[in-house]
């Protein structure tokens, strides 16, 4: 026998174009969390549908990145060839794809 079973911990209620007052969604007796915007496969999903919380999601990240690759590029011992590749493999398109979006 095949199903779905839901853990209603795990479960997020997002409304859209919701006009009334906020539904009470229960699971297995458990209420459901309404919430304003989620992260699903590592995509923020808002109400509405937009994009700019998946922007400023991605520059956020993209700046942790980058500071937790400061440390690289301040050690001696690895040679200045290696940084290169590491500059044109991460660095490089993370730039281009910023100047697309305009920031």
């Amino acid at each position: 026998m095949f199903g779905m079973r839901f853990a209603p911990s795990k479960c997020k209620m997002l409304l859209q174009d919701w006009v009334d007052p906020v539904p009470s969604l229960t699971l297995t007796g458990e209420v459901v969390e309404e919430v304003d915007k989620f992260c699903y496969l590592g995509s923020y999903i808002s109400p509405g549908g937009r994009i700019t919380d998946e922007v400023s999601a991605r520059t956020q990240k993209g700046r942790l990145a980058f500071a937790n690759l400061r440390h690289l590029w301040r050690r001696r011992d690895i040679r200045l060839s290696v940084k290169g590749r590491v500059c044109a493999a991460a660095v490089r398109p993370v730039l281009h794809y910023m100047q697309r979006l305009g920031h």
